[in-house]
């Protein structure tokens, strides 16, 4: 017998998310009424945040198809694209392109007010970047705080030349 009855039922459902079928999704959504659309009652977390985090690419397509909001920025600062980016899945690009072409917000500021692009760019993810361009990322968006930097200008004042010397050919430079 458990001590935390309600952290085990939220380690069950996070085991459902991580490795679940449609079926048990399905089962979710009938038990828990906030599901898949609201916010979990243990972090406060929209349910699609915590299938970005450590859920299956199966549990995120499951999701989408029940229209979830895709325009939020979490109490942490992430949006649906930052929490991609920081995805520890091998999957990453394949969950970041499915959001995309689900009409997550690309140029949405989020942690640190970067957009994805900044994120992207300071982490001297690629692959990322360019997903991100190919789906309409503005690389002049500035920060709204601090030095107020573009994706290219927080790269070069943080070192991260890989990106810098990416998004200078970019632009031609």
């Amino acid at each position: 017998m458990s001590v935390h009855p309600e952290y085990d039922d939220y380690v069950y459902i996070i085991d459902i998310l991580a490795t679940g079928s449609d079926e048990q999704f399905d089962e979710l959504a009938a038990l828990i009424g906030e599901f898949p659309r609201g916010a979990d009652k243990y972090l406060g977390r929209p349910w699609i945040r915590n299938a970005i985090d450590c859920g299956s690419l199966t549990a995120i397509e499951w999701m989408l198809k029940y229209r979830v909001d895709l325009s939020f920025r979490d109490d942490e600062g992430y949006t649906v694209l930052h929490a991609a980016l920081a995805r520890k899945r091998p999957d990453r690009y394949s969950v970041l392109a499915l959001l995309l072409n689900n009409g997550a917000p690309v140029n949405a500021h989020g942690i640190n007010d970067w957009t994805p692009a900044h994120m992207a760019a300071v982490r001297e993810d690629i692959e990322a970047l360019r997903l991100l361009i190919k789906h309409g990322a503005d690389l002049s968006i500035r920060t709204r705080i601090d030095d107020y930097e573009t994706p290219l200008e927080e790269a070069r004042s943080l070192g991260r030349m890989v990106s810098v010397r990416f998004l200078e050919e970019l632009n031609g430079t």
